[in-house]
């Protein structure tokens, strides 16, 4: 899957999505027999916290993958290189279930691949993502480990966020396994960052 997919979706909407979202009514619709996943999906419930977690979540783990790109190439430390790609290998498929999800439920993709004007928790900026991809070697490692722990306890509010408000069984599902593996990558940068 291209790394320049969907992205982002502004502040404002997401803010005001998750704002409610506790309270909202559970939304679904119905499936024909013999319908396709995509549509068998649509007809599960789904709120208004899981449609913001699976866009800020796709809008996330876009950026981890661009990020464990720039360790492929950059990186010196072997564990940060082990770390970036098992990012990858497991954000990719994930991006395509959250892509799912969003086209299951008739949602808008994010629509701002860029995230020029943006700013959000755990999120970096492109000056960032262009200045770390000037470096290399231990200068690289030890700034690649700082933005991506950071990137990564972000990742575990939006996914915890969802298992807290969401009630649709696979964005639920998705945000559980989330957390998961993005506490352990938290713990493996601190080791790294210790050591």
């Amino acid at each position: 899957m291209p790394h320049a997919v969907l992205r982002f979706l502004p502040a404002v909407a997401l803010a005001a999505a998750l704002a409610g979202c506790s309270d909202e009514a559970p939304q679904s619709q119905t499936a024909p027999p013999g319908s396709s996943p995509v549509a068998q999906q649509a007809a599960v419930p789904f709120n208004d916290a899981d449609v913001a977690f699976a866009r800020q979540a796709l809008a996330h783990h876009q950026q981890g993958v661009d990020l464990a790109s720039l360790a492929e190439t950059r990186a010196a430390n072997e564990q940060l290189k082990a770390l970036a790609k098992r990012i990858i290998d497991t954000h990719e498929p994930e991006i395509a279930r959250l892509s799912g999800l969003i086209e299951a439920w008739g949602q808008p993709a994010p629509d701002d691949p860029n995230l020029e004007h943006v700013q959000r928790d755990g999120y970096i900026s492109p000056g960032d993502m262009a200045a770390l991809a000037g470096l290399s070697g231990k200068d690289f490692d030890r700034q690649f480990a700082a933005r991506l722990l950071r990137q990564r306890e972000a990742g575990v509010r939006i996914a915890d966020a969802e298992t807290q408000h969401g009630r649709n069984p696979d964005a639920r599902d998705l945000a559980a396994t989330t957390s998961r593996s993005q506490q352990q990558e938290i713990s493996d940068l601190r080791g790294f960052q210790q050591g």
